[in-house]
């Protein structure tokens, strides 16, 4: 186990250690709650809770109290303790697995001393209960309203973990939460966009903020994209004047925009194998040392985001919640991003172990992150409720696992995208040779 693992541990192993100032932030009744001798204290709940309870209830808390060899309680008496804990501890845990990762893997990957981010949402159906859909917003068809909502994730693409996520309903767009988000994500850094985001008010915000973006327009949205397309070349520095759309919602959002404002960006052709061409906004302007054919190698990458929520939803089984109010279902959303996180810091420790495996080996190789998301699943109460000395000890085991279960990254041709319709009914879509590990 590194030093940079241990830290990051660390750091998280403290954070359930309230203080006064923190009970009442995250406790209902804090004067009350949690401060007798239970079965439930308040770390066990918590544990329990970030291990993901995707089983049914009564089977996890056996599995979790036969760990500490004690006698389960009822799923009746976890239920009314998991209802004094505010969501909101579990979106500041989430967020200081964030902050952890930065300052303990000082190694983290980069390219050419930027960080790589992909913004991208993904919607998320919820418990059929009419006070979740009150919570978190329906999303409407011809039969019924199903209570739903709407995630935006920032996404670090080299390092796999989630910087940042936005609960929003369905009918707000995502591109009216991105903006507001720029001013706090981390400078020096990369950040891409799908389509869906296409538009001058993000250039506008990374240029104010000291990042960078690269986005990808429809070919059809304007008459400079249009020109820039039939004239075959390469790359073209443009100048354009923040106006219309992009202003007035920069200016709804308080942003500060200014009318007509020139803005000076790049927009570069990139032609796939298929014959079809796609264009590419960006605000790295030196092209030199960013060739146009390094922005088409950097957007490829963007892909990664949708595996992570692939994962989330498939591995992670995002959809199975353990509760059916609205504090709950939004503590397990915070929880599983939160365990993602750690799922990645604990694969970014073991990638020179497993570099070192299979370095004669045919193809390249990659911890299987399934299996593994049921190793860490089994790990986690360890964390938090042995000594320092047993935690340090079994994280050591569970770290020599994890490289034991790998998988070649085998090449594979392109294929056709088929859009699958989801329906309300599905909680998870499993990818094949996968099953569940939790």
């Amino acid at each position: 186990m590194t030093h940079a693992l241990t830290q990051f541990l660390a750091q998280l192993r403290t954070f359930p250690d309230l203080t006064g100032e923190q009970r009442t932030r995250y406790i209902v009744e804090p004067h009350r709650r949690f401060t007798r001798y239970s079965p439930l204290t308040f770390r066990r709940t918590v544990a329990f809770i970030l291990q993901l309870v995707r089983k049914s209830t009564a089977v996890e808390l056996h599995d979790f109290f036969h760990h500490l060899g004690t006698t389960p309680v009822t799923k009746s008496a976890f239920t009314q303790r998991r209802k004094h804990i505010r969501p909101v501890f579990f979106r500041d845990f989430f967020y200081r697995t964030v902050e952890a990762f930065y300052t303990s893997f000082r190694h983290a990957r980069r390219w050419r001393s930027h960080l790589l981010f992909a913004v991208d949402g993904t919607g998320q159906t919820l418990p059929r209960e009419s006070w979740i859909g009150e919570a978190f917003g329906f999303h409407q068809n011809q039969h019924d309203n199903v209570p739903s909502t709407r995630i935006l994730l920032t996404y670090d693409l080299l390092n796999r973990v989630i910087v940042r996520a936005d609960l929003h309903t369905q009918k707000s767009g995502e591109i009216r939460h991105a903006y507001p988000n720029v001013a706090h994500l981390p400078q020096r850094a990369i950040y891409l966009y799908d389509r869906g985001f296409a538009g001058y008010g993000l250039p506008f915000l990374h240029r104010r903020h000291g990042s960078d973006c690269i986005i990808r327009l429809p070919v059809e949205i304007s008459p400079e994209v249009r020109d820039f397309v039939r004239s075959g070349e390469p790359d073209r520095l443009i100048t354009v004047e923040l106006k219309d759309r992009a202003y007035r919602t920069l200016r709804d959002l308080g942003q500060f925009p200014v009318w007509r404002q020139p803005l000076e960006l790049r927009l570069v052709r990139v032609e796939l194998r298929t014959g079809e061409v796609e264009v590419l906004l960006t605000t790295l302007m030196h092209r030199r040392r960013f060739h146009h054919r390094r922005i088409g190698e950097l957007y490829a990458l963007r892909w990664g985001v949708e595996t992570g929520i692939s994962h989330l939803k498939s591995f992670l089984q995002l959809a199975l919640t353990s509760a059916y109010t609205q504090p709950g279902v939004e503590q397990d959303l915070w929880s599983t991003f939160w365990f993602y996180n750690v799922q990645s810091a604990c694969l970014l420790d073991r990638e020179l172990a497993k570099q070192a495996r299979t370095k004669d080996r045919k193809y390249r190789y990659r911890i299987n992150r399934n299996v593994t998301a049921g190793l860490i699943k089994r790990w986690l109460p360890t964390l938090f409720l042995d000594g320092v000395q047993r935690w340090r000890a079994r994280t050591k085991v569970l770290l020599d696992q994890l490289v034991h279960h790998l998988e070649p990254d085998r090449p594979r041709p392109s294929r056709v995208r088929i859009r699958r319709i989801m329906r309300s009914q599905d909680r998870h879509v499993y990818e094949p040779n996968y099953r569940s590990a939790l």
